[in-house]
């Protein structure tokens, strides 16, 4: 499972050319996507 985020999180940081801007909207993704991964199993 660990494997499985981090390689989203560097998806995530290399489709971002600004992360400064966006690392707030992107917090708020992945808080989302493990709530709904954790709700799942």
């Amino acid at each position: 499972m660990k494997i499985i985020l981090v390689g989203i999180i560097l998806a995530l940081v290399y489709s971002q050319p600004d992360l400064r801007l966006t690392v707030a909207d992107w917090l708020r993704s992945a808080s989302d996507f493990l709530v709904e991964s954790v709700q799942v199993k």
